[in-house]
């Protein structure tokens, strides 16, 4: 009997990676030849510096954070699929009413030098702030800048479901969805090593395969009571939470990709905003120093 190719997985403590969680409880990973081992990373330089070390084969960052990475450390990180484009909103502690509010407060994120601090940048550039308007402190990923928030370490700071239900619930302010201000953008993707995927090819293809059937399970209206299920035993959410939480993610328009793929145009999104803020050259630069479509493209789509 053929041994499952074994894949350890790096990954944020946020719902959206639920194809992921939700696939190996049902044994999607399982019936594509792979077993799973998960970490849950404190932010993105954990990820990346975990996955260029090969301590993690693959992982899942924002774009920018492998545009970061590639231009920076000339790390050899790709993009090989999409998990969302945004499930982002900016959420104030309950006395900033407004984004102008966050004026002389402190915005959390995860990396000030990349990921969805230009977002956040940008969304308060387009209420009339300045970057020096505001101090940008490190405060991790989605759930530890979640309780940086409730904390009260910082004022405001971008989340996803189910952290954003979570603050909202206590009294903090909504003060901007990332979709409202940026249409066309790639947030979540899923990222490994040129040299991994090389050596281990059939073995991506096969996890992209598994992720999309997985996806495709969660979409499909007739398996929501496990998703929901699913949904409240990882996040210890009430039944109206989770409920929640799977409407966030099955949005059309603002949830999960469909099916997987990677928006070119949002990559581009990620690459002008560097430009913007003068963290990247002004310039053409091929999508391909920075993704590979190949991969995805082998892999099965879901029955």
């Amino acid at each position: 009997m053929t041994q499952p190719a074994h894949i350890r997985l790096i990954l944020f403590r946020a719902a959206y990676n639920f194809p992921v969680t939700l696939g190996r409880e049902h044994g999607v990973f399982a019936r594509n030849g792979l077993d799973l081992t998960i970490e849950y990373t404190r932010g993105s330089q954990m990820t990346a510096e975990g996955l260029r070390s090969g301590a993690y084969d693959v992982g899942v960052l924002a774009a920018d954070d492998v545009v970061y990475e590639v231009e920076t450390r000339d790390a050899d990180l790709f993009m090989f699929m999409g998990l969302h484009g945004g499930i982002l909103t900016l959420i104030g502690r309950p006395e900033v009413r407004t984004a102008r509010d966050v004026a002389g407060r402190r915005l959390g994120v995860d990396d000030p030098a990349s990921g969805f601090a230009l977002v956040a940048h940008r969304i308060l550039r387009d209420a009339g702030l300045s970057i020096t308007d505001y101090e940008t402190v490190p405060a991790g990923g989605h759930e530890h800048r979640a309780r940086a928030l409730l904390d009260g370490t910082i004022d405001a700071a971008l989340l996803t479901p189910p952290f954003t239900l979570d603050a909202l619930a206590r009294g903090f302010t909504m003060l901007a969805r990332a979709r409202e201000h940026l249409p066309a953008y790639q947030a979540s993707c899923g990222v490994t090593t040129r040299r991994w995927a090389r050596a281990h090819g059939d073995t991506l293809v096969a996890y992209i395969s598994a992720y999309r059937a997985s996806l495709a399970r969660l979409l499909a209206p007739d398996q929501r009571g496990a998703a929901l299920r699913h949904l409240q035993e990882q996040f210890a959410l009430s039944p109206d939470d989770a409920a929640t939480t799977l409407r966030a993610l099955v949005d059309p328009e603002d949830g999960l990709s469909r099916d997987a793929a990677l928006d070119l145009a949002g990559v581009q999104t990620v690459l002008d905003l560097r430009v913007q803020a003068g963290l990247l050259p002004p310039g053409e630069r091929p999508l391909t120093r920075y993704l590979d479509l190949a991969y995805y493209q082998r892999a099965a789509p879901p029955a």
